[in-house]
Order: structure tokens, then sequence, then C-alpha cells
């Protein structure tokens, strides 16, 4: 079957982007694309088992163009929802989930507001030093990771983060350091472990310090295999094509492939799904969708069978859970109401109204602390 691609442009908050949405059969996927002002900023791709021909390639292909369109405006829309709230804690969710479509500006913009909104702590600092990276404002990034280190020096994500800036700067002595205190402060976190590796063999490349190039097949080895262990999420074909360009002594070629498994969040992994559950509870004024969570629990579940020991699924699994039992209650009370229209004097359900109104504010709380 021939390849072929859907078209749109889409008009919103005084911008306007373009959707491009091509099926490759060739390459066996669906790729959707986001461009604004004929630029690229974020691209999703579908990967099919097999080629689907006819018509099921053309209804996968608009299904994944539609579901990419409705989820952009969702969160286009939750940012005009939240733009006049005091609540730090939706500016800074929301600056998450725009620099995980790539929306960098955006996302900054969000999490000084979320700052002025009065957080204190490190995790707006966090999104500025990641977005600004990925602009390639090194000089910035550096000064909001440190502020956030000021504020909390024992958070390794931002000890991971620096080493970052200090990596894209091609500074592998204090890259290495910082990597190695993310590592001190949590030996459990995966990124800075594939960090050291990309760091080590950097290092290697550029000449910076001979010591560091000591025991390189050891270095490089010990900290990937431990990176991979750690992270269900690095893919293995990247990692592989690595060792074998390493081990050709490729040094330049393996570090590029690795700097492609590190590459970008999870895109569709639990913390979008959280961060969209997120915005949606906000959205809606805790009004949930049915459809919505069970396409949720739907996708952690598929992930928890791929990796039984994944700790931040079986934490997104009970939030879920949680917002399943607020629309159990949801029904529960609308029945009890539509009793009482058919009977106004029906005591019984006069009573069972009234606790179930107390219990559902109380899952209601609840719900909102999970998500924050």
């Amino acid at each position: 079957m021939e390849s072929f691609e859907l078209r749109e442009e889409i008009a919103k908050g005084g911008r306007s982007y373009f959707l491009q949405t091509s099926f490759l059969p060739r390459r066996k996927i669906v790729q959707s694309s986001f461009f604004v002002n004929g630029e690229l900023f974020d691209r999703r791709i579908d990967q099919l088992a097999e080629a689907p021909a006819g018509t099921d390639a053309r209804t996968f292909t608009k299904h994944v163009h539609n579901e990419n369109k409705d989820r952009f405006l969702f969160l286009l829309g939750a940012r005009e929802k939240i733009r006049k709230m005091d609540d730090a804690v939706a500016h800074l969710r929301l600056a998450e989930a725009l620099c995980r479509r790539n929306l960098f500006e955006e996302a900054i913009q969000e999490a000084r507001l979320s700052i002025d909104k009065g957080n204190g702590d490190s995790a707006p600092y966090v999104l500025i030093g990641r977005a600004k990276l990925r602009l390639e404002e090194y000089g910035e990034a550096f000064e909001a990771v440190q502020k956030g280190i000021e504020i909390n020096p024992e958070y390794p994500d931002l000890h991971n983060l620096i080493g970052l800036v200090y990596l894209h700067e091609r500074k592998c002595a204090p890259a290495i350091e910082s990597f190695k205190r993310a590592i001190a402060l949590n030996i459990y976190y995966g990124e800075p472990y594939l960090n050291l590796a990309r760091a080590y063999l950097l290092n290697s490349v550029v000449k910076e310090d001979y010591e560091l190039s000591k025991d390189l097949d050891e270095k490089f080895e010990k900290n990937l295999s431990r990176a991979v262990e750690l992270n269900p999420f690095i893919q293995g074909e990247i990692v592989d094509r690595a060792r074998a360009l390493f081990r050709e002594e490729k040094y330049e070629e393996a570090l590029a492939a690795l700097d492609e498994a590190s590459g970008g969040a999870d895109r569709g992994g639990i913390r979008e799904i959280v961060l969209e559950l997120y915005l949606l509870f906000l959205q809606s004024g805790g009004d949930l969708d049915v459809k919505a969570i069970d396409g949720y629990l739907d996708r952690v579940r598929e992930m928890l069978d791929r990796n039984p020991t994944y700790a931040d699924g079986y934490n997104a699994l009970g939030i879920l859970y949680t917002a399943q039992c607020k629309l159990l209650m949801d029904s529960a009370a609308s029945s009890f109401r539509r009793a009482l229209e058919i009977n106004r004097n029906y005591r019984k359900a006069q009573k069972n109204l009234r606790l179930t109104e107390n219990d559902r504010q109380g899952i209601f709380i609840l719900l909102k602390a999970l998500l924050d």
C-alpha cells in the first residue's frame, strides 16, 4: 500500500498550528507532527506490528491524527482555564505538560507564574532548567538549576540536570561529578547512570581529562547496564547499537546513539497519564469522564504487564482507582436524586443522598490531594 497523509491547520489562542499525520508503510509507522511558523516542534510516532491494508490503514491514521489534535487542544484549553488561577500547583503541572509537548517558552511562562503564585520549592526551577536546556540557552539553564539547588541541595534531579548542562557545554569533568552526586542521593535513579556513560564517552572524544579516560570499557558498560536495569523505557535496539559501535571504537557514533536513547520524556507514559488526569480534573471541576478513566486504566495495566516491578505504574493505578471511586459515588448520588424526583418524601433516599454527598466531598478532596 502507498503512503498517504492528513493535513490540518489549527487556530488556537491567537496562533496558527499545522498538524500533518503520515502513514509510512515501509517503516510500518504513523507519524503525526505539529508545526508552528513552519518549524517542527512536536512529533508522535506510532509503531505498527504490521502495516495495515486498505481502509484499516486510513482509519488508524485518522484515529492517530484526531487523537493527537484532541490532546493538543485539550492542553491549550487547560492553559486558558488555568491562566487566571492563583493555584501555584496548577501552573506547575501545566508547565510540565507543556514542556512534554515541546512548548518550551509557554512552559517557562507557566513555571514562572507558579513561582509568582507562591511556589517556594525547587520544582519550577527544574522545569525552567529543562526547557532552557532544550532551547540551548545553557547560561540561563545553569542559573535556573543553581537556584533550585540553593533551595533543595539534596534533590537528585537537580544535580542530574546541571550535569546535563555541563555535558552540552562539553565540560565532562563537572558533568561526571554532578551525575555521581545525583546517584549518591538516589542509587535507584536510572537517568544519571546513562548520562555517566555518555559523559565518559564524550570525554574520550574531546580528550578533556586523561584520568577520566582510564578503564573506559568498564565505566561505559557498568553505567550503561545499570541504566538499562533501572529504566525500562530505554530502547533496547538503540543501546545495542551503541554497544556495537563502542566495541568498534566508533565513539562519536556510539555517543550519538546514546543521545538518541536519552532523548525526550516517555511519550504516552505514566507521568503523562497522571498529568492529563490532573488537567482533566481541574478543567471539569471534578466531573470526570468514564471513558477517559477506563482508557487510562487500560494503558497503565498494559505498561504493568510489560514491567510488573514498575512502582510508578502501581502508584498511578491507585490514583485511577480513586478516580473510579469518585465516578461511582457520583453515580450513586445521581441515583438517589432520581429516587427523590419520583418521590420527594422518600426519607431513606434523603438520608442516603446526604451521606453520599458527604463522602463525595471527601473523595473529591482525596483525589485532588493525590494528583497535587
